[in-house]
């Protein structure tokens, strides 16, 4: 297990990890630093818990905002594959149509000249 030490709002935090989540660990509490840098220029230094937990709150309320905004975007972008699915449908309907179609005509025309060769062969 790896370690890891933090600094928020001036005070240092040393947290345990997994081995190789350094990285993200320090990243994460970055933008924790950042979240609460950001906040206490706007109210002030009024005590660590009160800005941790106004910067929980934050974090908490964007995440859900950015979670909603995937789960509209899904759902628009479901919605558009069923409606593109439902045209291709159609369109090969019809082009299962017109094939079928084409190929009657054929059937209808090689009747025709069967028949015409056959009247010839009576003929002769």
């Amino acid at each position: 297990m790896a370690k890891v030490s933090l600094n928020i709002n001036g005070r240092k935090y040393a947290l345990g990890c997994d081995d190789g989540e350094e990285e993200r660990l320090l990243g994460l509490g970055a933008k924790l630093d950042s979240k609460i840098s950001e906040l206490a220029n706007q109210f002030g230094q009024i005590g660590d818990l009160r800005l941790l937990v106004m910067a929980g709150i934050t974090l908490i309320d964007e995440n859900d905002e950015l979670r909603a905004g995937v789960k509209t975007q899904a759902e628009d972008l479901t919605q558009s594959i069923r409606q593109d699915a439902e045209t291709r449908k159609i369109e090969a309907h019809h082009a299962q149509v017109k094939a079928a179609d084409s190929l009657i005509d054929a059937a209808q025309r090689i009747e025709k000249l069967a028949e015409r060769l056959t009247k010839q062969r009576g003929q002769s």
